[in-house]
């Protein structure tokens, strides 16, 4: 048990000094940083004695990253995302362990405890550095979404190669469900993306879709929209305010912004009704790229 303190011990030091590298004028995290390093050296001096028998080794925990100017660099953004997912990784794996460790109440929740400061501090780092990078060089929100999963893998490879094609790094991936009004399942992925300013983004795949008429043109937006197009059930993919979506007998694209009033829907058939609602020249149907058609 005194490993899997240690281990969180370590997680928590990594995490606050990905912290402290964005910004070295962080006074509270620098006093919790050294009280935390004080504790992993006091548990590590008393691990050999006061234990024979230990669990399997947990994977050493993420190396601390050097500081850095205050400014978001880009070789910093990538470096610190991946970080954070090495984190969540091993988070992951400590959990694990834990659950097959035989503890008392008190250490159950004392082990909760650490578990969820560590979380803490993984989800203020993923929320610091999209506020740096939306300020520097914008962030664009994206979703992909399949009804029951349909082709999920091959959807994600090329929405990711589409994002890429027009300047988008992928900081953020999380899992995304939502269930449709006939009961049927929406499976896929929720994105944050980094690079490109959305309303722009969105000018210019919007442009590109209109413009659209060979399913075989080479570039990854056209190969997303054939894909999405081959779905059997519905399905939706966005990009900032870029969207399209296919229905059972439709496949229709537009500029759909987020509203406060009337917030986006993720039901593929809702999410058209809207699309049809906009003026002409924000919309255009891809219904020609259906495998029925």
């Amino acid at each position: 048990m005194t490993t899997v303190f240690l281990v969180l011990l370590c997680l928590a030091v990594a995490g606050r000094e990905m912290y402290l590298s964005f910004d070295k004028r962080l006074p509270r995290a620098q006093d919790e940083l050294t009280r935390l390093r004080k504790q992993v050296n006091d548990l590590a001096g008393r691990q050999d004695a006061l234990e024979r028998d230990r669990p399997e080794p947990v994977p050493d925990a993420v190396p601390a990253a050097p500081p850095e100017p205050a400014g978001l660099s880009e070789g910093l953004a990538d470096r610190l995302a991946d970080r954070i997912a090495r984190v969540e990784e091993r988070l992951e794996t400590v959990a694990a362990r834990v659950d097959g460790l035989d503890l008392d109440r008190a250490a159950q929740r004392s082990l909760a405890r650490s578990l969820d400061a560590v979380e803490q501090d993984v989800g203020e780092l993923h929320q610091e550095m999209l506020e740096r990078l939306a300020r520097q060089e914008g962030v664009v929100s994206g979703l992909l979404l399949s009804e029951e999963g349909e082709a999920e893998a091959l959807l994600g490879e090329v929405y990711e190669r589409c994002a890429a094609e027009y300047g988008l790094r992928v900081r953020v991936r999380d899992r995304y469900a939502a269930r449709g009004v006939g009961g049927s399942a929406f499976l896929g992925t929720s994105y944050r993306l980094s690079g490109r300013r959305p309303d722009a983004l969105a000018e210019e795949l919007f442009t590109f879709a209109r413009a659209m008429y060979d399913p075989q043109d080479p570039s990854a937006l056209a190969a997303l929209l054939t894909e999405l197009g081959q779905l059997h059930g519905g399905g939706v993919t966005r990009i900032g305010p870029f969207t399209a979506v296919r229905t059972a007998n439709a496949l229709v694209c537009g500029l759909l912004p987020d509203s406060p009033s009337r917030p986006i829907p993720t039901e593929p058939w809702e999410l058209a009704a809207q699309l049809r609602e906009l003026p002409e020249d924000l919309q255009c149907d891809l219904s020609w790229l259906r495998a029925d058609a």
